[in-house]
């Protein structure tokens, strides 16, 4: 009898770049990078997309708040899995800690130009998480794709 075939191992891509607004397309463009090897995903275009806009919201909020404009950089962990068929995103910082449970949802009746990226992020990922700790913080986004 042969052995089971061994289980695919995840794709994985890790990232470092400068905490500031002009690399985060790069962030974006690996997302798309990556999903664009994936076949066969329903709706790829809008699941790029969200993908992208989710990342773009949490790496802005990074440079915003955690460096508040101070030097520091983001690493940035993709892992594309077949089954089940997922992208999970781990960014990682040494920045100030937050704490998602003091942002509140924002008014949607209201117009407003800033507090809607983690309400976004939230609605675009399947899961998010955040932690931090003495070493930094940590946000895992994940992703189910069909």
């Amino acid at each position: 009898m042969s052995p089971a075939p061994a289980a695919p191992q995840p794709v994985l891509v890790r990232l470092e770049i400068p905490a500031e607004h002009r690399y985060l397309n790069v962030v974006g463009a690996c997302a798309t990078a990556l999903l664009g090897r994936a076949p066969g995903l329903k709706e790829a275009e809008i699941a790029h997309y969200n993908i992208e806009l989710a990342l773009q919201e949490a790496c802005t909020n990074v440079v915003d708040h955690a460096y508040a404009g101070q030097p520091g950089r983001i690493v940035i962990e993709f892992s594309y899995i077949e089954a089940p068929r997922q992208l999970t995103v781990d960014l990682y910082d040494t920045g100030r800690p937050f704490d998602p449970q003091m942002a509140g949802e924002p008014p949607l009746d209201e117009p407003q130009v800033h507090g809607y990226g983690l309400f976004l992020i939230r609605s675009l990922m399947d899961e998010m998480a955040y932690e931090s700790s003495p070493a930094g913080n940590h946000w895992r986004l994940t992703k189910k794709l069909w």
